[in-house]
């Protein structure tokens, strides 16, 4: 029987269904779940190197030497750690990743931030160091939201970004300047709101999560209502306030 142009067509679509779907299920791809773990296992150990160097870089120079041996050796954990990120997934990354032409160079940034994190370390520029963190962590956000994942721990970054800026403002231009800054606060916590927990339904963490979320909701409630009556010594408390509590949420989410 001769097939017709529209016979072939359907034929040639027929053929290829078993293909498409063994594609698209791929069960040797790996999980986005085991990857987001080895990222957070990872991230941990990062951010106990960052901690350390943060303290150091307010601490005099002569009590800065346990503190700097700790962090380095916290950070060449997570370089260990990144490393085996990157052999593992950087060629084969989970599906929600699988489009990303980039995926590949993402890891390589942030193996580079962490290069850069101790060099500035082992040659005593602590300052230079923590920069890197702080860089990483962006690269970190960025690879998730460029690739449509929304994480608390990321819009939790942003909001601790904006607060240490409100903190700058404050000291250089006083309350008036930060209340213009309330409405993006607000907005950046609305964020964090909405972004469902990084926790299995009721799996360990996800109350203490959700409760240090609502103590930071309040304590932005009332940083907004101090700054709206240009309350210097309430909007520089306030700012500490949330800091802390935005840096604990962080951890929890992490």
């Amino acid at each position: 029987m001769r097939l017709t142009p529209f016979l072939l067509t359907v034929t040639l679509l027929a053929s290829s269904l078993p293909t498409v779907a063994a594609q698209s299920q791929d069960p040797g791809r790996p999980s986005l779940a085991q990857f987001d773990e080895a990222v957070a296992q990872g991230r941990r150990v990062m951010r106990q190197y960052c901690a350390l160097t943060q303290e150091a870089i307010g601490a005099r120079e002569e009590d800065t030497t346990q503190q700097r041996a700790d962090a380095l050796k916290a950070l060449r954990e997570a370089r260990t750690r990144w490393d085996a990120i990157q052999t593992q997934y950087a060629a084969r990354p989970p599906a929600e990743y699988a489009h990303d032409r980039d995926f590949a160079g993402r890891l390589q940034d942030i193996a580079d931030a962490m290069e850069d994190m101790e060099r500035g370390l082992v040659v005593g520029e602590l300052r230079r160091s923590f920069r890197s963190c702080g860089y990483a962590c962006g690269l970190f956000v960025a690879m998730h939201e460029d690739n449509g994942l929304e994480y608390p721990l990321d819009k939790l970054f942003h909001l601790r970004k904006e607060l240490k800026s409100a903190q700058t403002l404050l000291a250089a231009k006083g309350a008036h300047a930060v209340r213009g800054r309330i409405g993006s606060l607000l907005a950046k916590r609305d964020a964090v709101l909405a972004s469902p927990a990084h926790f299995a339904s009721g799996g360990p963490g996800v109350t203490e999560y959700q409760q240090a979320v609502r103590d930071l909701s309040r304590a932005l409630d009332e940083l907004a209502l101090a700054a709206a009556r240009e309350d210097t010594s309430g909007v520089e408390k306030g700012l500490v306030q949330c800091s802390q509590l935005a840096n604990k949420a962080y951890g929890l989410a992490l």
